[in-house]
Order: structure tokens, then C-alpha cells, then sequence
């Protein structure tokens, strides 16, 4: 490791890169609100990256989860560009016909990059506490990597928070090129709106007792920690503000498990300093999560079809985000015993019905994962019902 805390420079940053890219190598960009942006010179870490790119030749990208476009990065100065979760941030970059997304769960994501997808460098950002080195805002699959012998290029930012829930990092395997102040990336939470709030009341009237809870980062999420009145144990792939007020209202019971924060300085005053992140390998582990207290994982669905077959991608041709960890959650709930898999949605979304005979893309998520589906008009438990009647079901309860 590299004991430098010198402030990053466009040039000195593209000069680590040019000396550990090689033609054919491929390079992974840390993902989350930590990912890499900008330097501390205003230079853009995307159009750097992408220059060092287009010098040394047949480079490959693989990008996973941002929550907002990287300025500069040109998809077209490399070989290709993977996606591991189109929409969000990446939604630019998909337009390059040299840049592509996988249809991938989250949980498979460590696996790909352990295997046909395996990077040669990982650029990632970093915390460091007591000169030991840490990640801040998220882990995912990045710790497996490091951990695997991946070369790692780390910048560690001074605004960081460090919510890791594991071990500091061997210092051997992490050279640090530098040091950023710039902080990660402020994503304020929406607020619900009524139908949410309803939604949300709904489905908490379904909650067992002491199970614990995975819900999304839109406002459904939000309303659902807002309006809980018993304490809530969090297990889920992103934690939000929302989980602030939930702990300063007194009700948000032990620790919370989750692989990626999203939200305001709110939410990074609050984790830093708390052992809260894991890597997906135990995030979204199913034999984990399918054991011990009862796991009930809400979700919403862009489309539902007659049978509960759920797509939380997009409407056609038209991507609004990824797979993600939506499959994941519900076949670990639907094994969990007690637990619950619920799908929440409201009976139209901008005077569209969220049912549909057919879906307009490959499923995300398969029916026999969803256990209930829940609207403002009430709720149908599928767990007991065949395929003729869970498609009896499901349209009575669009049709209240």
C-alpha cells in the first residue's frame, strides 16, 4: 500500500491508471454513492479513465450500481462496457454500441466476477480510520475482489464516512494513489405521497412479530419506516434517511444489515462509525436469509401478470433499472418460515394498471416467490393457491 495522502490530481491519477491498465484488461469501477467521480482539481475521474482507456487499447468496463451518471466517461474509448444494473446511472452509457447489460441478480454478482467477468484492476474509494483503511458507503462485491488478488487502485476521501462491518484491509493488497475531499454523493429521499403511506400501512399490518424487514430505496420504503409504530429489524440490500428517523423515534431494533447506503449527509453523519455494511455475499445470501426470524421483503413491481410473475426493469424497450436484488429478497422470504415475500403496488401508476396479461419484458422475479400482493384496496395471499385460482385472485383484487 502506497502511504500517499496527497491531494488526487487529474494528472496524477491518470498516470496510476496508464501504468496498471494493459492492453485486453479489464478494469471495474467501485459502484455506489462512493464511486469514483471527480478529483480534487475538479477533474473528471470518467474522462480520465476513459482517456487512459482509449491510449492503451481493447480495455473492458464493468460498472455496477450507480445511483447517477459518471461524468465524462465515454463508452466508446473502450472494448465494451458491462453493466451489471442498467437504469439509474448508466442509462447514457447504454446508448454506445460498445456498452451492454447483464440480466443478473445481485446475489450472482460476486460469481461473475469471480469468473467470465473477472476484472484486472478495481478502482475504488475509500475511509480511512486510525491509518487503517476501510470502506465507507458501501462494500458489495468489491471486498471479494480485493480479497481474491484483484489489483486495486483505492483513493481514500477525508469526507467519507466508514460504515464497513468487516475487518480493516490488508494494506498489502490496496494501493492508495491518493487523497479526494469531496464526499459521496447526495441522493435526499423522496417524500410518499398518499398512496404510499397507505401502501405502507397495509403492509405493516401484515408484519409478524420480531421478523426482520428488506424494503427498496423509493417511497415506499420510506413511508413503511416512517409509519412503523412497533420496532423494526432492517435486513436489506440499501438502507435510506429513512432508517435515521426510525432510530430517533426509538424503533429501530439492534444493528442493521445492509451493502449500500443511499441518502443526504443525514444518513452518513448517522452510519459512520457504525458496523452496518457487509458484502453481498452475506447481504444477499439466501441460505442466510431464508434462516432464523421470520424475513418479510417488500417490494413494488413495474409490471405483475395474471399469475404473479413480476418485472421490475422497464416497460418494453424502455429500461428503468435493474434486477437487482428484487429476486433475491422474495425467494429468501418465500423460504423463510413465517416470513413473507409482498409485493406493494398501487392499481394504477399515471392511469396504468401495474397488471397486465403479459409482460412486456423477461420476468424478474417468478410468481412461486411472491406470497402476497398488496394494494390500496386490500391484499391476496397466494400462498396456498394453485395456478387457476392465484390468477382468479390477483384479478379480483385489481378490480375492487
Amino acid at each position: 500500500m502506497t502511504a500517499s495522502l496527497t491531494p488526487l490530481t487529474r494528472t496524477g491519477f491518470t498516470a496510476a491508471l496508464r501504468a496498471a491498465l494493459r492492453p485486453g484488461a479489464t478494469v471495474a469501477l467501485g459502484d455506489g454513492v462512493g464511486s469514483l467521480r471527480c478529483l480534487d482539481d475538479g477533474g473528471s475521474v470518467g474522462a480520465a479513465l476513459s482517456a487512459a482507456a482509449s491510449e492503451v487499447g481493447s480495455v473492458r468496463l464493468v460498472l455496477g450500481w450507480l445511483p447517477a451518471p459518471i461524468d465524462g466517461l465515454d463508452a466508446d474509448a473502450f472494448a465494451e462496457v458491462v453493466a451489471l444494473m442498467p437504469g439509474w446511472g448508466v442509462r447514457d452509457v447504454l446508448h454506445s454500441s460498445k456498452a451492454r447489460f447483464l440480466p443478473t441478480r445481485l446475489g450472482a454478482i460476486p460469481a461473475l466476477l469471480a469468473d467470465v467477468l473477472r476484472p484486472d484492476v478495481l478502482l475504488t474509494r475509500l475511509a480511512r480510520r486510525d491509518g487503517l483503511l476501510q470502506f465507507g458507503t458501501e462494500v458489495s462485491w468489491q471486498r471479494e475482489l480485493i480479497g481474491g488478488g484483484t489489483r486495486t487502485l483505492a483513493v481514500t476521501d477525508t469526507s467519507m464516512p466508514a460504515a464497513d462491518a468487516g475487518p480493516a484491509l490488508d494494506p498489502s493488497s490496496v494501493e492508495v494513489i491518493g487523497t479526494v475531499a469531496t464526499g459521496p454523493l447526495q441522493v435526499p429521499q423522496r417524500d410518499p405521497e398518499p398512496i404510499h403511506d397507505a401502501l405502507a400501512d397495509a403492509v405493516l399490518r401484515l408484519l409478524p412479530e420480531d421478523a426482520r424487514i428488506q424494503y427498496g430505496p423509493g417511497q415506499l420504503g420510506t413511508a413503511l419506516l416512517r409509519r412503523a409504530q412497533v420496532p423494526l429489524r432492517i435486513d436489506t440490500g440499501l438502507l435510506t434517511d429513512a432508517v435515521v428517523d426510525l432510530d430517533r423515534r426509538g424503533l429501530l431494533a439492534g444493528t442493521p444489515s445492509a451493502t449500500y447506503l443511499l441518502g443526504s449527509d443525514s444518513l452518513y453523519d448517522w452510519a459512520d462509525g457504525r458496523p452496518i455494511l457487509h458484502g453481498l455475499d452475506h447481504t444477499h445470501d439466501l441460505t442466510r436469509l431464508s434462516r432464523g426470524a421470520p424475513l418479510v421483503a417488500v417490494n413494488t413491481a413495474i409490471e405483475i401478470d395474471r399469475y404473479g410473475q413480476i418485472n421490475v426493469e422497464g416497460m418494453g424497450d424502455k429500461v428503468i433499472g435493474g434486477i437487482g436484488g428484487h429476486p433475491d429478497y422474495c425467494a429468501a422470504a418465500r423460504m423463510s418460515r413465517g416470513g413473507l415475500s409482498i409485493i406493494a403496488v398501487p392499481t394504477q401508476v399515471n392511469g396504468r394498471s401495474p397488471l397486465v396479461e403479459r409482460l412486456s419484458r423477461p420476468a424478474s422475479t417468478p410468481a412461486h416467490d411472491v406470497d402476497v400482493i398488496v394494494t390500496e384496496s386490500g391484499h391476496v395471499d397466494l400462498r396456498a393457491a394453485d395456478w387457476s385460482q392465484r390468477r382468479a385472485l390477483i384479478a379480483e383484487l385489481f378490480t375492487k
